[in-house]
């Protein structure tokens, strides 16, 4: 034979034949690593770590001709997820799935697959298409459910890499650097809400607080939530819980519970400043519509009559929007006492509050000589009644004043207004009675307050922004939907209107940080910026969320850089790093 077929045994060039070659030189001919390691061009570390190998695929008794003489296939080795995900599709297809039903089914469990590759993973199986189906038998294929998986903790290790699909729940997760920095998961501890064998107290709380956050307004309907792992890593879990276990967990609270974590929420609010000290005070009745309602019948303005209803009182700062108190365990022989509960509130959390507004039917005449007792100022409107209506014609023309007041959004700027020092019923005190005319009402407003320090028309602006607190309500009625009682427990009410109340200043507070934005409603930044889907990813120390496009997404995305190191605790101190999705 030539020496060309002998250069191929001792002179090889496949990478595989080479490695063969000097294998059996070292073990066959025993020749010295250093002599194997020049003549086939390898370095002797390399020889010594071949032959390592070599001896433990001996050990393991796993050699065979394979190791040697069939050539790996280049590229990827095959995804284990994917073996997953195909076995997947064929259980499905064996249940006469078709493939717009496979699709549909992934989806729900986080797989993002084209019907393409459906096909082709079926065709490749041998499967036939299915035989043409009656609209019947479509509709028996659909009401097959899938079941949503039992609510848990996160497992970080397993997680970790894999990518998880959100419809909706990855729109509210930029909230989260917000309740970070506000130290949100401490409100919750130091409230010492209720536990549960499988979910931390912070776990369950957040799962109420982002459901809030997103606009959902009946538990029952943990349709649109149970398989969305977006929702789910808000509170550090893999889903939120179902409609039963949120309903029974509100039963387990109680007023002492809400109540500190309204404490802790105002310290922490207080000490950022967005409570200024003047605040808006109102009730409002929360209906309840169910047939055999225990509740007492309350005034209810959105619908013009008295209603079983749950009775709330509601305070809020006119300046910054936040409320900073609340208690739906309000009850008809309690109600002039309200205001007093509140005062003691606030007092076991710093100074007395600087002025109290609220309208005529919130307290009594009584109270108010208490709160001046207090010096706590206030201003508030005094009942018209025939006598006092009657009064107006013995106060002479040249008795009024004319003044104007300023407001961006007031249509009677000029005003006439009466002043005098009047004694109440039931009282020993005198205050100042400010009796308004041309305010735009067919009849005069009787103010009555401490405050001699501001004018007229400083008092009067100042009752002008009550209508904050209504907007307020009215806004929590709409977008929290605040009068869909879904039970008449008030326990369950007060808890469910503090996670309101919560919600509804973290969006105060974010509406700052988007320029343009500060004096949007919940609704309407719900719908511009926060109703949004996308993906996540979790990573060691990382977790990246990529959220759909939107028209004002920008915006938000330029808010919460500003946030980009803060970590949150109950992600095991994880960063969260926001980047635009390449859908829409």
């Amino acid at each position: 034979m030539s020496d060309e077929f002998k250069d191929f045994f001792l002179k090889p060039t496949h990478v595989t034949h080479r490695k063969y070659e000097a294998l059996r030189t070292l073990c066959v001919e025993k020749a010295r690593a250093k002599e194997v390691a020049k003549k086939f061009g390898y370095s002797i570390f390399s020889i010594n770590a071949m032959k390592r190998d070599f001896i433990s695929i001996l050990k393991s008794r796993q050699l065979d001709s394979s190791n040697f003489f069939i050539t790996k296939s280049s590229g990827r080795t095959p995804d284990a997820g994917k073996s997953l995900l195909k076995e997947k599709i064929i259980q499905l297809r064996k249940q006469n799935y078709s493939i717009l039903d496979i699709k549909s089914v992934l989806h729900t469990e986080g797989h993002i697959v084209s019907h393409d590759y459906i096909y082709r993973v079926l065709e490749g199986e041998g499967f036939a298409r299915l035989a043409k189906r009656t609209q019947i038998e479509r509709k028996v294929q659909a009401s097959k459910i899938v079941k949503a998986p039992r609510s848990c903790s996160i497992d970080w290790m397993s997680d970790s890499g894999q990518i998880f699909h959100a419809e909706r729940g990855v729109g509210v997760l930029p909230f989260l650097p917000l309740l970070a920095r506000l130290g949100v998961d401490q409100w919750i501890e130091a409230a010492g809400y209720p536990e549960t064998s499988e979910l931390s107290r912070v776990q369950n709380v957040l799962s109420f607080i982002a459901l809030k956050l997103a606009g959902h307004n009946r538990y029952s309907q943990d349709d649109l939530w149970a398989m969305d792992r977006g929702f789910g890593l808000f509170g550090a879990l893999n889903v939120l819980p179902k409609d039963g276990t949120l309903s029974s967990y509100s039963y387990r609270t109680n007023r002492h519970m809400n109540r500190r974590f309204l404490t802790e929420m105002f310290r922490k609010l207080k000490k950022l400043k967005l409570l200024t000290g003047q605040i808006n005070m109102d009730f409002t009745a929360i209906p309840h519509w169910g047939d055999s309602s225990v509740l007492e019948n309350n005034w209810s303005g959105k619908y013009g009559r008295r209603l079983k209803s749950v009775l709330s009182l509601l305070c809020q700062d006119p300046d910054t929007g936040i409320f900073c108190y609340s208690d739906a365990e309000v009850k008809h022989r309690n109600q002039p006492e309200s205001i007093l509960e509140f005062v003691d509130f606030w007092k076991e959390n710093g100074k007395k509050p600087s002025c109290l507004i609220f309208d005529s039917k919130l307290t009594t005449y009584e109270n108010l000589e208490k709160l001046d007792i207090d010096n706590i100022k206030f201003i508030t409107l005094r009942r018209r009644g025939k006598k006092l209506l009657s009064e107006l014609q013995h106060i002479q023309e040249d008795e009024w004043q004319n003044i104007k007041v300023e407001g961006p959004s007031r249509k009677h700027k000029r005003l006439k207004v009466h002043e005098s020092e009047i004694l109440l019923d039931k009282t020993s005190r005198y205050f100042r009675q400010i009796i308004v005319s041309g305010n735009g009402h067919e009849k005069e407003a009787f103010i009555i307050t401490n405050d001699r320090d501001r004018t007229a028309a400083q008092i009067i602006r100042q009752y002008g922004k009550r209508w904050n607190v209504e907007k307020g309500i009215s806004e929590q009625i709409e977008f929290f939907h605040l009068n869909s009682l879904s039970s008449s427990i008030v326990v369950k009410v007060d808890f469910d209107l503090t996670m309101t109340v919560a919600a509804h200043n973290f969006y105060r507070i974010m509406a700052q940080e988007l320029i343009g934005f500060e004096n949007e409603t919940s609704g309407s930044l719900n719908s511009k910026f926060f109703n949004n889907g996308g993906q996540f990813q979790i990573e060691k120390d990382l977790i990246i969320i990529e959220m759909k496009k939107k028209r004002h997404i920008q915006i938000l995305m330029e808010a919460i850089s500003r946030y980009k190191n803060v970590k949150i605790p109950w992600l095991e101190d994880r960063k969260l790093k926001f980047r635009l999705w390449t859908t829409s």
